[in-house]
C-alpha cells in the first residue's frame, strides 16, 4: 500500500500551480453555501487521516459548483488515497480537456494521470505462487522422550522404569507451496482503505528416523483464509487449517482450527501482533481417545528493528488452554518468549529465540495419582546462508530442559539439525 505522505505532495504539485489561490474562481450569489468552508473542511480532512469524509466535502462543493477545478482536483486525489483508481481518473480528465486549464497545470495533471496508472496496475488482480523445497539430517538425543531418571519414586515406593532415552539420526524432507491471490478490490474500513487478499497453502513435513522408525513423523497441512492490507498502519488475516498428523506410518491425529492475527505498525520498524487460535484436535487410535481436545490461545507480541532492520528482536507472550475429554490431559498455562535475528550480510543471517512455559494438569496421572504441573524452557540457535544459485543452507541447535513435579515427564533434549533449501 502506498504512503499517505505522497497523496499530499501531489495533490502540492497540482494545487500550487493553479492561477488562483482561492478555491471561489467565479462569483457567488447563494449564502446558504459556501464554498470555501467546505474545501477548507476537506482538506483538513485528508490531512487528519478521513479521505471518505474528504470526499463527500469535495463532492458538495462541485455539486453546486461544477466549474471549481481546484476542488475536483483534491477530490481526485482523495479518490485515489481510497484505492478508487477509475474515479480519480475521470476528475482528473474532466480538468485536463478543459481549455481554460492552464499549460503548466496540464503537465502536472499527466504526471499525476501517470502516477495513478502505475499505482492501478500494482493493485490489479494478480496470482503470486511459490514453491520450497528442503532435505536434511537431523541428530535427536532423546528420540522417545524418556525422562531423566529411571528410578521414580511413587508414595514412597520406589519403580525402575526401563524407559530412557535414546538417541538417533533422522533424514528429514520438507516441501511447501503458497498461493496468494490479490483481488483488485479496495475495502473500507471506516476511514481506511484496504486490499483485500486471499492466501492458501499446503505443506509436508517427513522424518524418518534410522532405527526409531517408531517414532517417525509425517505431517500435511493445508490452510487458506482472506487477509486485508490498508494503507493506514495494519493489516489482518484470518485462516482456517487442517493438519493430518502419522506417527511409524500410522494415523495418530486430524487437527481442524481457525487463527486471526492482527498487526499495527507504529513505524517501519516496530510492529505489534495480536493473534489467536481455537484447533480441534481428534486423535485417530482407540487409545488415545482421552486426548481429544478443543485447543484456544491468545497472545501478543511486539518486533524491533534497528540497523536498518538488519537486526531485529521480539518478544511476546501466549496464553493457552487444551480442554480434553480425560482430565490427565486438560491443561492450561502460559508462556513468554524473546528472539533476535541479525543479518550479517545479504546473504547471511543467524537467529535465536529463548521460551518459558508452565503448564498446569487438572487431573491426576493413572498410578502415580498425581497431578502434573509443568515447567519448560527452550533455547534454538540456527543460522542460514543463501548461495549464488539461490540454494540455501541453514542449521539449527535446539535444547529443551521440562521440569516437572511428577519424575515421568521430567527429561531433556538436544536436536542438532543441517538442511538444504531451494525456493521457486
Amino acid at each position: 500500500m502506498k504512503n499517505n505522505n505522497r497523496f499530499s505532495v501531489l495533490s502540492g504539485v497540482l494545487l500550487s500551480m493553479m492561477a488562483s489561490s482561492s478555491v471561489i474562481a467565479e462569483e457567488t450569489t447563494e449564502e446558504q453555501f459556501d464554498p470555501e468552508e467546505f474545501f477548507k473542511k476537506g482538506m483538513q480532512e485528508r490531512e487528519e487521516g478521513a479521505p471518505y469524509s474528504a470526499i463527500e466535502s469535495f463532492q458538495s462543493i462541485l455539486s453546486n459548483k461544477p466549474s471549481l477545478h481546484r476542488a475536483r482536483l483534491e477530490l481526485a486525489v482523495a479518490y485515489m488515497q481510497t484505492l478508487q483508481y477509475q474515479e480519480a481518473e475521470e476528475q482528473a480528465q474532466t480538468v485536463l480537456q478543459d481549455p481554460n486549464t492552464p499549460p503548466s497545470v496540464r503537465v502536472s495533471i499527466l504526471a499525476f494521470l501517470a502516477q495513478l496508472k502505475k499505482d492501478a496496475e500494482q493493485m490489479s488482480p494478480k496470482h503470486e505462487h511459490k514453491f520450497n523445497l528442503n532435505a536434511g539430517v537431523l541428530y535427536d538425543d532423546n528420540v522417545n522422550v524418556g525422562p531423566g531418571s529411571s528410578i521414580i519414586n511413587i508414595d514412597g515406593n520406589i519403580l525402575d522404569i526401563t524407559t530412557r532415552p535414546t538417541s538417533d539420526t533422522a533424514f528429514v524432507v520438507s516441501g511447501s507451496y503458497d498461493h496468494s491471490y490479490r483481488t483488485g478490490k479496495p475495502v473500507r474500513l471506516g476511514q481506511n482503505t484496504g486490499m483485500l487478499f486471499w492466501q492458501s497453502g499446503a505443506s509436508y513435513y517427513n522424518r524418518r528416523y534410522e532405527t526409531e522408525d517408531q517414532f517417525d513423523l509425517q505431517v500435511l497441512s493445508l490452510r487458506t483464509g482472506p487477509a486485508i492490507i490498508t494503507n493506514a498502519k495494519w493489516r489482518t488475516n484470518v485462516a482456517l487449517q487442517l493438519d493430518h498428523i502419522r506417527l511409524d506410518d500410522e494415523e495418530l491425529a486430524t487437527y481442524l482450527g481457525v487463527q486471526p492475527s492482527f498487526t499495527w505498525a507504529f513505524d517501519a520498524s516496530t510492529e505489534l501482533t495480536l493473534d489467536a487460535e481455537y484447533t480441534d484436535r481428534d486423535f485417530d487410535q482407540a487409545s488415545d481417545q482421552g486426548r481429544d481436545s478443543d485447543y484456544y490461545s491468545v497472545g501478543a507480541s511486539l518486533g524491533k528493528g534497528f540497523k536498518n532492520n538488519t537486526v531485529g528482536i521480539q518478544g511476546g507472550f501466549e496464553w493457552f488452554d487444551n480442554d480434553a475429554k480425560d482430565d490427565q490431559y486438560t491443561y492450561d498455562g502460559w508462556e513468554i518468549f524473546a528472539g533476535v535475528n541479525w543479518q550479517v550480510k545479504p546473504t547471511t543471517s543467524l537467529f535465536s529465540r529463548i521460551s518459558y512455559s508452565e503448564s498446569d494438569y487438572k487431573g491426576e496421572v493413572p498410578v502415580v495419582l498425581e497431578v502434573r504441573d509443568d515447567e519448560e524452557i527452550q533455547f534454538i540457535l540456527g543460522a542460514k546462508h543463501i548461495f549464488a544459485n539461490e540454494l540455501e543452507l541453514s542449521a539449527f541447535w535446539l535444547r529443551t530442559d521440562t521440569e516437572s513435579n511428577v519424575a515421568l515427564y521430567e527429561y531433556d533434549r538436544t536436536q542438532f539439525s543441517v538442511n538444504l533449501g531451494k525456493k521457486f
